[in-house]
């Protein structure tokens, strides 16, 4: 009886426990929800120029991790609330726009409640609200600005919602005639100048002055002209009558979707999307007279890679936009897409530092989101607030410690304070191996320790680390600062020797050509290699010798294409550091085979079998051995690149490519010469016939791969009968 009263007892204990964990998660106990140490998304940011490539992605230790979440419930939505906007003021405070519901929410810096209104008392005592309305501004004295987008005005209001101005669409002859003013973003310099976006307006941002008279239009985005284009403006200014010009479309350029102003005036302008495969200048830092300050901000591309994909998830394809951007006080730049529900951020030099956040259509978890509407930044606290307007709720990310030490670090670099950010840099790279702006920091410090150290032998020392640092970070400008100042050293103690090794070696070379040339003496005894190697003095005349003579050697031109083969990889994994992008990791030595050897054998078979129907003389042969011969002065050109690109710095790379421009045309001019004169061609047959092998060359490689790719495809299918068999069995 005992027994079945225990086991009765315990029963009731385990329904009671297993109602409690069902229904005590869906009463809400608190205003904030708790912080998780589960992220549920990924940071990461870019290694730039690691390879050819632009950058390349890599995870790192997260800058910012969520703290409070305020759902629609802690922040009291009622039916028709949209949360489309927030903006922190000075004092700390939060303003959140409910643009749907016409609300005003005020937080204070534990972003709990402190008021609210609904409405702007006016002074004759009318009530103005402001549905609808989808930007908000707070300025130093505390006065609030509502972009009220649907009754097309912004509203000037103290914190207790008492009206202080009306910005209604100005009268002035600068305004567009049906210019439809929907303002959508305010914000307020700290001179008093208040700038306006209305939507769908791509003159910039209406600007009125501290007195509020109306200045114009400011900043506005360029249209990008290629030449094509300008070609084509200029071909229908000419040609096309008014019905046709009537017809045509105007190319505007791309508006504003968020502008921010910072403490010392600049207008940091957000655009959505600039359009095209590869954007760029998604954001720009515009001084007083509307121009582009921030430093490489128009070749930029602020977003994913160039075919706008998620980089942990390659066949995810999404349309990007910006929605949102904020600026701190030492020029860190914080934006948000809208396309993956990520926040990007930059340094004052563009480069990208950390990108956190995601989940766009879902925002399950803390710190994704459904839809995002705007961004924030609190300087006080250095937190970032992300407004999600379909599921009413504010994210607000909280800085970690890695991410103030990378951020203290980085504005110490920024000014100079190399050795002031020694110390936190050597942190940040112990807690985070793929942090490039570590690497570059710590060189550019020990770069300046070497200038500055009093005992030569520790400045070696120290320029040593700088350029190993630089090397691991691919800081190519610390780089070549670090090595100019080793081999400055390097020639001042061995200048005496250089001069005197440089001269015997002269005077050796110009004695061994005049006893030679005196004595009729030939080094090369062989004449199908004397051929080859009297070939770039001679050409026409060594050309004609190989074709009547017979003197061509295809032993001698297999060891040259192998040479030109190996030279082309040692450019590449031997060249000096400053001038050469490579990646073990992904270098494909077949593809350079393909791109030397196979380039000159497919242009031999091409050229014989063009040349063949046009009553060219040259046999394969003599094709082959005239391409391989001209291929002289790469190979020459190829070893002064390994030797120089090892010497110089990027400053004086204009000798390599002025090298590099007369090697290939040597070689061109060769081989034109050549082939001119085995096929007994003229030059107007030899141009006519070398066009239709570059044509005829296109058309098998084209036919290369899509036999290829068919094959690929016939293995597939048949790996699938395959496996279908095998399950019968």
């Amino acid at each position: 009886m005992k027994t079945t009263n225990f086991k009765r007892l315990l029963l009731r204990v385990a329904i009671c426990l297993i109602a409690v964990l069902i229904l005590v998660p869906s009463f809400s106990v608190s205003a904030v929800s708790e912080k998780t140490d589960e992220i549920g998304y990924d940071s990461y940011t870019y290694w730039y120029n690691f390879t050819g490539q632009t950058r390349r992605v890599v995870p790192t230790k997260p800058m910012y991790q969520p703290g409070a979440v305020l759902t629609h419930l802690d922040l009291g939505c009622i039916e028709g609330s949209k949360i489309e906007d927030a903006h922190v003021s000075d004092a700390g405070i939060t303003y959140v726009l409910d643009g749907g519901a016409s609300r005003v929410i005020m937080l204070d810096q534990q972003y709990n409640i402190i008021g609210k209104f609904s409405y702007v008392v006016a002074e004759d005592g009318s009530r103005l609200d402001f549905a609808k309305s989808r930007g908000i501004f707070v300025d130093e004295a505390e006065n609030i600005y509502i972009a009220d987008t649907q009754h097309q005005r912004v509203i000037k209001c103290d914190a207790e919602g008492k009206l202080i101005r009306l910005y209604t669409l100005p009268d002035s002859h600068l305004i567009p005639e049906g210019f439809n003013y929907q303002p959508v973003k305010v914000a307020v310099d700290n001179k008093g100048y208040v700038y306006i976006l209305s939507n769908g307006s791509y003159y910039g941002a209406i600007l009125y002055s501290p007195e509020d008279v109306f200045l114009g239009f400011y900043g506005r985005n360029d249209v990008a002209a290629t030449l094509t284009q300008a070609f084509m403006t200029l071909w229908n200014r000419l040609f096309m009558n008014n019905d046709k010009r009537a017809e045509m479309t105007r190319s505007l350029p791309y508006t504003f979707s968020d502008l921010w102003v910072d403490k010392a005036g600049f207008v940091y302008t957000a655009t959505g999307t600039t359009g095209g495969l590869s954007q760029s200048g998604q954001i720009k830092r515009l001084n007083p007279g509307g121009n582009n300050v921030l430093a490489s901000s128009e070749s930029t591309n602020f977003v994913e890679d160039n075919v706008g994909r998620d980089p942990f998830k390659p066949s995810s394809v999404r349309t990007q936009s910006l929605v949102g951007v904020a600026a701190d006080e030492d020029g860190f730049i914080y934006t948000a897409d809208v396309g993956y529900g990520r926040v990007y951020i930059y340094d004052s030099e563009c480069n990208m530092v950390s990108a956190f956040g995601g989940g766009v259509k879902s925002g399950t978890q803390d710190g994704t989101f459904y839809n995002i509407s705007s961004i924030a930044y609190n300087l006080a606290n250095q937190d970032v607030i992300i407004t999600d307007s379909s599921q009413n709720l504010i994210t607000v990310f909280n800085i970690t410690e890695h991410g103030k030490l990378i951020k203290s670090a980085q504005a110490k670099t920024v000014v100079g304070d190399y050795e002031e950010a020694m110390q936190e840099w050597t942190d940040v790279l112990a807690a985070d191996r793929n942090c490039q702006m570590a690497y570059a920091g710590l060189a550019r410090a020990y770069y300046a320790l070497g200038q500055t150290a009093t005992d030569a032998k520790q400045g070696e020392l120290y320029i040593d680390k700088a350029i190993e640092l630089s090397q691991q970070g691919y800081d190519r400008e610390t780089y070549a600062l670090a090595f100019d100042s080793v081999r400055t050293e390097w020639i001042r103690d061995n200048f005496t020797w250089i001069i005197i090794i440089a001269v015997l070696l002269i005077a050796g070379l110009i004695a061994l050509l005049v006893y030679s040339t005196k004595h009729k003496i030939r080094l090369i005894k062989n004449e199908k290699v004397h051929i080859a190697t009297t070939l770039i003095t001679h050409p026409f005349e060594n050309f004609r010798d190989m074709k009547e003579k017979k003197l061509t050697s295809i032993p001698l031109c297999l060891i040259i294409i192998v040479l030109y083969y190996v030279f082309d990889v040692m450019e590449t994994t031997m060249g000096g550091f400053a001038f050469t992008y490579f990646d073990p990791s992904s270098y494909n030595a077949l593809l350079i085979l393909a791109k030397t050897a196979g380039l000159v054998i497919l242009w031999t078979v091409v050229n014989w079998a063009v040349c063949t129907l046009f009553s060219g003389k040259g046999k394969m042969k003599e094709i082959f051995s005239v391409i391989s011969y001209s291929l002289i002065p790469s190979l020459i050109g190829s070893v002064a690149y390994i030797v120089c690109s090892n010497v110089l710095v990027p400053d004086e790379a204009a000798f390599l490519g002025v090298l590099s421009v007369i090697c290939t045309g040597y070689t061109l001019l060769l081989l034109a010469a050549g082939s001119m004169i085995v096929h007994d061609y003229g030059l107007g047959k030899f141009i006519g016939t070398t066009l239709l092998t570059l044509l005829g060359c296109a058309i098998v490689v084209f036919l290369l791969i899509a036999v290829a790719v068919l094959l690929q495809q016939l293995g597939g299918f048949i790996g699938t009968i395959y496996s279908e068999i095998l399950k019968l069995f």
